[in-house]
């Protein structure tokens, strides 16, 4: 069953571990019975502030978003999707209700709590209306002069004390209003109008996945050299990735070549793409679209080996089970034994390998810089 809190003793031993790299948040989170989002608020300080010596204060995201400066675009798909969540159909002067929330009750936003440090929708709106890039650290409240909780219209929150806020519920209480009240004297909206963040969430989505994928690659050397990625997330194979287009892991080089020549994924699926770079250093790590070409998967094939390129042997993938070293002994056995020779049978058993493919690698047909002997008398 999963744990929904920790005790500060295993808090604290969780940060131990996750911030002097004995542990990821993962084997942390599994250790502890806990859920993996829950060690992420710990150890980024949204949780267990007192361990942090942040109480008392707001805690957000801080504009980074895996581990790179959060874009514009980004920053903007984010306000808009907040904003996707208000219904503003009444109008500038009706209330805007938190879409989802509970009647007559604060809306919660997760994604409010990583932009502005706070998880209240009325806070949220009232800190991206007014373009701050956090909520205030104040001894203040907002008071909602609709009496209305869910409401996130910006000019129906007024800033207040604790005690002018108790004020408005007994004035509230005394004549007794228990709804909705019209707002005769709404907030003035500050230089340059309230700032309200719309637009299709699908196109702003993928104008951020661009700019981030340009935040990932080096192009600092200039239109002519090669753009390498920057980003930890790598292939084995040494080609960056990141999401686009709905698809986990797409590989870089090609998220680049779509951007340039203003295609999609679908449109280059049954297409590779290729390097022509002149530095072999950078083959699979470049992201110039000048330095890439759509091609065949033969002609791929036939550009990796000339650049030697082409995983092969112990480099590939397949092939780090079993060693060139271990293939060799293997050849030496089977082709000079120093008594009876043993069967191919034998030899597949003992190394846990299908027959067929320890056939080839005797022969030569596999791995033929193994080294050691291919056939008799060699």
């Amino acid at each position: 069953m999963t744990r929904r809190s920790l005790s500060d003793a295993e808090a604290r031993w969780a940060l131990e571990m996750v911030r002097s790299g004995k542990m990821t948040q993962k084997q942390v989170a599994a250790m502890l019975g806990a859920t993996p989002s829950r060690v992420n608020q710990l150890v980024n300080g949204r949780t267990y502030k007192h361990l942090h010596g942040t109480a008392g204060t707001r805690t957000s995201d801080g504009g980074i978003r895996y581990g790179l400066d959060e874009t514009p675009e980004r920053r903007l798909w984010r306000e808009a999707k907040f904003w996707a969540r208000v219904d503003r159909s009444g109008g500038a002067k009706a209330c805007w209700p938190w879409i989802g929330g509970k009647p007559n009750h604060y809306g919660q936003t997760a994604t409010g709590q990583g932009m502005t440090g706070s998880s209240l929708a009325h806070v949220v709106a009232f800190t991206l209306a007014r373009r701050l890039r956090k909520a205030p650290d104040w001894a203040l409240v907002l008071r909602h002069l609709c009496d209305y909780k869910p409401c996130c219209n910006p000019a129906h929150l007024k800033p207040g004390t604790v005690g002018e806020n108790l004020a408005d519920r007994w004035e509230a209480y005394r004549e007794g209003r228990t709804g909705v009240r019209d707002v005769t004297e709404p907030v003035a909206a500050p230089p340059g109008g309230w700032n309200i963040a719309a637009g299709d969430l699908n196109v702003l989505d993928h104008l951020a996945r661009v700019s981030e994928f340009h935040a990932r690659v080096d192009s600092s050397a200039g239109p002519d050299a090669c753009w390498p990625w920057i980003a930890k997330s790598r292939h084995r194979f040494g080609y960056g990735f990141m999401r686009f287009e709905g698809q986990n892991t797409v590989p870089a080089h090609r998220i680049a070549y779509v951007v340039a020549h203003g295609l999609t994924l679908a449109d280059i699926r049954h297409q590779m793409i290729l390097h022509k770079c002149t530095e072999d250093a950078y083959r699979n790590n470049c992201n110039n679209p000048a330095h890439l070409m759509a091609g065949t998967q033969a002609e791929n094939i036939a550009d990796k080996k000339t650049h030697g390129t082409m995983p092969s042997g112990e480099r590939h993938h397949m092939g780090r089970r079993y060693s060139d070293s271990l293939i060799a002994e293997l050849r030496e056995r089977y082709w000079r034994p120093r008594g009876k020779r043993p069967t191919i049978t034998a030899l597949a058993a003992e190394i846990g390998a299908s027959i067929g493919v320890v056939s080839r690698w005797l022969k030569g047909a596999s791995r033929p810089g193994a080294g050691g002997p291919t056939g008799p008398g060699q």
